[in-house]
């Protein structure tokens, strides 16, 4: 099937992280009040020429276009979730401030969801900074901390200034803020868990084309990019079109 690099071209005013050179792997400077205003765009996805035009019947059903709103995969790319799930995935960046941003959106949204959706999070991996910071997700995951961790380890980064981006200093933060022991850190930071969790984190960045976050995927046929794409709440109602094609098409 014939297959092709889109080039998203945002407005002007929406902005998202981008990868690092693995040179210099450091923290993007936290930037929150000009993030808040600022949605997500991928720049760059691969997609399906043949699936670039929608029917007639789609237009009048749905308000959201492809490559306006949305872009789709050549092929479906799979998912992690159960297959009577329609999975939406966040991909994001601990140091990301748009991603920081974009939070408490995603934590409002998720509960609106309804039963047949799995909400899941992908830490992308581009380069050794976004793996550490992986690490640490997977890690506060494991020792069953990750639903507060998770907002917590934002606020660290983004309003407390803790860069978080050696295992020392993420260690001292787990530590010192829950009830985990330096030794249960240990054991589950380099455990075979967590690695294996980092490794299928690189092979969904890679699958998905993830060129910026955040960016949510749907079911891994579509992407929440477009050069139409306004806000936040906008990104979500797209969101929610496209679970309601996958619901229409089972």
């Amino acid at each position: 099937m014939f297959r092709k690099l889109l080039a998203i071209s945002a407005l002007s005013i929406l902005a998202a992280c981008s990868p690092a050179p693995e040179n210099t792997p450091t923290l993007e400077a936290p930037a929150v009040e000009a993030a808040a205003t600022s949605p997500t765009i991928a720049d760059v996805i691969v997609v399906d020429a043949a699936a670039q035009t929608e029917s007639t019947a789609e237009t009048a059903q749905f308000k959201y276009k492809q490559g306006d709103h949305y872009e789709r995969f050549t092929n479906a790319q799979g998912t992690s979730s159960a297959p009577d799930k329609i999975e939406v995935a966040e991909v994001f960046w601990y140091g990301c401030p748009h991603c920081y941003s974009f939070e408490p959106y995603l934590k409002s949204w998720k509960k609106t969801l309804g039963p047949d959706v799995s909400l899941v999070q992908l830490p992308v991996m581009w380069n050794p900074t976004n793996e550490i910071h992986a690490r640490l997700f997977y890690t506060a995951q494991a020792l069953g901390i990750l639903e507060q961790a998770h907002g917590d380890i934002f606020q660290a980064i983004h309003t407390n200034g803790e860069m978080l981006a050696s295992e020392s200093a993420q260690r001292d933060f787990i530590t010192s803020k829950y009830d985990i022991s330096e030794e249960d850190f240990d054991k589950a930071y380099r455990s075979f868990s967590v690695n294996s969790k980092l490794q299928q984190a690189k092979n969904w960045t890679q699958r998905y084309q993830i060129r910026s976050v955040p960016v949510l995927i749907i079911n891994g046929k579509y992407a929440t990019v477009g050069t139409e794409l306004r806000d936040y709440e906008q990104i979500l109602d797209v969101a929610d079109e496209l679970i309601e094609r996958e619901r229409q098409d089972r």
